[in-house]
């Protein structure tokens, strides 16, 4: 975690990207005319539940319509949160067996029994020094007016995994859709990393190994100065509903991805991204996409500028 770094980022950041115009991305042309366009930030208001402070990841529910599912990062209780598109709810789920070592980012998948599965990636490891991580996943519930403001989901299963290539800090989640393959990127290299898990070596109790797929060439930072190193870290990232569009975020901004015909994920983060408009906040990690595709949400760490926040941002 790093509290009230990121707002003395951006007078510098902004400077040299004022100076510097290649370093403002531009989408490939033979995608344009797919690509989504969306609006500026609406606030939502602020998060009701006072527990939901270090919010790290953030899905769109597929069984409770204008939802949202949240989770704190390292130091928090084995639970999610539950709120809704303006912030507020206060219920919690606790997930049985599963321990918070460093939950990072979270992803969601629809199925085809109706059903949803929620996933959640223990993988934050800040000094690169843990030998394995963590991925749980469990059965989205269906909440109603009877449902308690404390619950706990007893079917949880859990992955054990490696890297191919030694430790590394993570927070980006991104689950293929139809695939349910896993892929990871890294955090504070200069060319981020991209590692994929097979949805065949997604099994309960197992054990897997991320394999490296390859560099990425986004969000690297402008110089070595260390405030834009850490601004250009990477903190989250979510997969449409459709499968189609991808967002990946840094401290600082969103890059969108609209995949083309037959196009891997990992052929389309090859690619160079478009940003997309985002409302800098005080550590803004947590973003998801809405349930029906029509925008996407982002989410903030509490500091001392004020309560955590839920930002909305249409497509056009």
């Amino acid at each position: 975690m790093m509290k009230n770094k990121v707002i003395f980022l951006l007078s510098f950041y902004f400077l040299l990207v004022s100076c510097d115009p290649t370093q403002t991305p531009t989408p490939d042309p033979g995608v344009t005319a797919t690509e989504s366009n969306y609006a500026e930030y609406e606030d939502r208001g602020v998060v009701e539940n006072p527990s939901l402070k270090e919010a790290s990841g953030l899905v769109a529910s597929r069984k409770n319509a204008g939802s949202l599912w949240a989770h704190n990062d390292s130091g928090d209780e084995n639970r999610i949160f539950l709120i809704d598109s303006y912030g507020k709810g206060k219920r919690e789920f606790k997930l049985q067996g599963a321990e918070n070592r460093d939950w990072e980012d979270m992803g969601i998948v629809g199925e085809t029994d109706g059903s949803a599965t929620i996933y959640l990636a223990d993988f934050g490891d800040n000094n690169a020094n843990y030998s394995s991580y963590a991925l749980y996943w469990c059965k989205e519930p269906i909440v109603d007016a009877n449902t308690p403001i404390s619950n706990t989901i007893s079917q949880v299963s859990k992955l054990t995994f490696t890297l191919s290539d030694g430790a590394r800090d993570m927070e980006c989640l991104l689950v293929d859709q139809k695939t349910k393959d896993i892929f990871i990127i890294s955090k504070r290299e200069t060319s981020k990393r991209l590692y994929k898990i097979a949805a065949s070596s997604v099994v309960a109790g197992g054990t897997a190994k991320a394999e490296f797929v390859r560099e990425l060439d986004f969000s690297k930072p402008l110089s070595t100065d260390s405030r834009l190193v850490t601004a250009a870290y990477i903190t989250g990232g979510s997969i449409s509903p459709d499968n189609s569009e991808i967002l990946v975020k840094n401290y600082l901004e969103i890059y969108y991805w609209k995949r083309k015909t037959g196009e891997s994920i990992s052929d389309a983060l090859s690619r160079t991204p478009k940003t997309v408009p985002y409302k800098m906040e005080p550590q803004g990690e947590g973003i998801a996409f809405a349930s029906d595709g029509n925008g996407y949400y982002t989410i903030s760490e509490l500091d001392a500028s004020g309560p955590v926040r839920l930002y909305f941002y249409k497509k056009k």
